[in-house]
């Protein structure tokens, strides 16, 4: 066997075992975060006997949600969150769970322990184990009757809707492999908000800043990294398209409530979920009027926004409060569908004010007619959308228009379901099964699935090398000199420095054979890419003011900016090398270099001033 074929087969091996190992932890994390967020409420929340069952787990997560929420804050004002006191939570929340299973009070508890160990003893003594055997025999028949029961209720219920069913399921593993692709693949994250969001949740790890924003997304990150054991880097690569994937099925669960339409649901599942909208109109001119503003919020294309991990969140919340809300009118479930709504109402209230607005007036038309709430909601996402083109004097967040992809398919959702209706009273089923082939029809030809629109701010090679450095080296040993984005992957683990600030304060001192860095005595890795990243193709035709003079924009955005400080970096670092003996090279590639920078003994050190 020649050398290229046994260098071919250790690099498959080699590429087969890491991503097996990257199946099996994300499976564990988001094991932890299902066991967490979905089986515990179970144990916790009762309740709502004759609700669909989706209508209680969906209430079950906001209750858990908000717990968790509070917990989090409260723990950590008083500076004692951490792994152990959050276990301890855990437990504790499983014994009340155990307990109320079990009648609820401890004296119901000693009474049943005593009354099993009687009849254990009498057992014994009257050596009738094969009774015992003979009784758990009859247990099992009865399980598999009610599983068997449960199936045929299912299978009743998709009876004559077998197409119908089989759309969902390609539509929900649509949605999954578009949503999943991403974080399967890489380690860096597409999105630049979940910087923030990691950030902040290793911040309250550490009980620092409990009051900050964004809050509820990094409470969750922070619970799960705890919980599982494994960095929140990780957590926050694999929840975040959890999240978007819960915002889908929340659109599809919201539309089969309120408008009882089967295809309609599958239909706006399908174009939110696969990025299936039509293609935005070629704008060569940027819009100046007030006309121009609002047509370029009306020709865009949803399929090219997409909303931060933490507003995400809270749109959720705003969905499933309108789900709980529009069940509660139509059936009359009671207080627990009231109760799941004030949770998912504050929830929202704690991530975007705006979005609470949007859910009090869009709740308060659905209450009249569940129909004209989810148009009202269209109309108010639309509305909020060119308010904030247009407004000076009105602060409007510009995060507004990340709501248009579900307000575009909530709207699909309402005509469809109005023709579905309309169809179906005049021809019976057989219109609704005209209805989905046309649908697929047009989802073939015209609406194909598209990618989810990502920015990355990193190579993949730099996110790989930081958790390389923080594995290898003890925590609070080493500095790295970086941008920014290596301070939420590095905080609390190692020092950074900003690298635009540290290529200014030492370029001019490099040269000298006495120079040491003032961090002399930690490991010191300074990130170099030799091919500077490239988040714009070329540089944008207007920017703010406000924009154009901030320093992350234009020493690391801007492509001109960032490839004179990299260039400034690489003549640092090789003017270093060339005067000092205690530097060699970490990690090198096509694109990027890292340079390490050994410690000095004390006696050696004399810091660069």
């Amino acid at each position: 066997m020649s050398c290229a074929t046994l260098t071919t087969i250790t690099l498959f091996r080699e590429l087969f075992l890491m991503s097996a190992l990257h199946a099996l932890k994300a499976l564990w994390i988001l094991g932890v975060f299902l066991l967490t967020f979905f089986w515990l409420p179970t144990r916790l929340f009762s309740g709502r006997p004759n609700a669909p069952r989706v209508i209680r787990i969906a209430g079950n997560w906001a209750r858990t949600v908000l717990c968790v929420t509070i917990l989090l804050f409260l723990l950590c004002s008083l500076k004692v969150f951490g792994a152990i006191t959050l276990v301890l939570a855990f437990l504790g929340a499983i014994a009340v769970g155990w307990f109320r299973t079990r009648g609820g009070m401890p004296r119901g508890l000693w009474t049943n322990l005593q009354a099993t160990t009687i009849n254990v003893m009498r057992m014994v003594e009257s050596r009738s184990l094969d009774l015992l055997f003979l009784a758990r025999k009859r247990l099992y028949p009865s399980a598999r009757r009610s599983w068997g029961l449960r199936v045929n209720e299912w299978l009743r219920a998709l009876e004559g809707r077998e197409l119908l069913s089989a759309c969902f399921v390609v539509v929900l593993g649509t949605t999954i492999v578009l949503r999943t692709e991403h974080a399967v693949r890489e380690l860096r994250f597409d999105q630049p908000e979940q910087y923030s969001a990691l950030l902040r949740a290793r911040e309250l790890m550490l009980n620092i800043h409990p009051a900050g924003r964004p809050f509820v997304f990094p409470s969750m990150i922070a619970a799960t990294s705890l919980l599982s054991g494994t960095d929140p880097m990780q957590v926050t690569r694999f929840v975040t398209p959890a999240i978007g994937l819960f915002v889908v099925l929340a659109t599809g669960l919201l539309i089969q409530v309120c408008a009882r339409g089967g295809v309609a649901c599958v239909a706006a599942m399908y174009c939110l979920g696969a990025a299936a909208f039509p293609p935005a109109s070629n704008q060569t001119v940027v819009a100046t009027s007030a006309m121009e503003k609002i047509e370029s919020v009306f020709s865009g294309s949803p399929s090219t926004i997409r909303a931060r991990p933490e507003f995400a969140l809270g749109l959720l919340f705003l969905l499933l409060a309108l789900v709980f809300l529009a069940d509660w009118y139509r059936n009359s479930r009671g207080w627990d569908s009231l109760l799941d709504f004030t949770c998912c109402l504050l929830l929202t209230g704690i991530i975007s004010q705006v979005l609470l607005v949007v859910l009090v007036i869009a709740a308060g038309v659905l209450l009249l007619r569940p129909m004209a709430g989810l148009f009202a909601f269209v109309m108010l996402c639309y509305g909020l959308a060119a308010c904030a083109t247009l407004s000076t004097g009105i602060t409007v967040p510009d995060e507004i228009s990340t709501i248009l992809p579900v307000a575009a398919a909530v709207l699909l959702g309402c005509v469809l379901a109005l023709m579905e209706a309309a169809l179906v009273a005049n021809a019976g089923r057989k219109a609704e099964t005209a209805l989905l082939v046309v649908c697929l029809s047009v989802a073939v030809i015209w609406l194909r699935p598209q990618r989810l629109p990502g920015r990355c701010l990193e190579y993949e090679t730099a996110a790989r090398a930081t958790q390389e450095i923080a594995s290898r080296f003890p925590r609070q040993t080493w500095v790295v000199a970086a941008p920014v984005e290596q301070l939420a992957e590095t905080f609390g683990l190692g020092g950074h420095e900003d690298l635009a600030g540290f290529v200014e304060k030492y370029r001019s001192q490099v040269s000298s054979p006495e120079f040491r860095f003032q961090s002399a005595r930690e490991d010191l890795f300074i990130y170099v890419e030799k091919k500077p990243f490239q988040i714009f193709s070329r540089e944008p035709q207007t920017v703010s003011f406000s924009v154009l003079t901030d320093p992350t924009y234009r020493n690391y955005r801007s492509p001109g900016g960032r490839a004179s400080l990299e260039a400034a970096a690489l003549q640092l670092c090789e003017s270093y090398r060339q005067y000092h003996s205690n530097a060699d090279v970490f990690f090198d590639n096509e694109v990027l270099r890292i340079y390490h920078i050994h410690p000095q003994p004390a006696s050696e050190t004399k810091a660069g001033q």
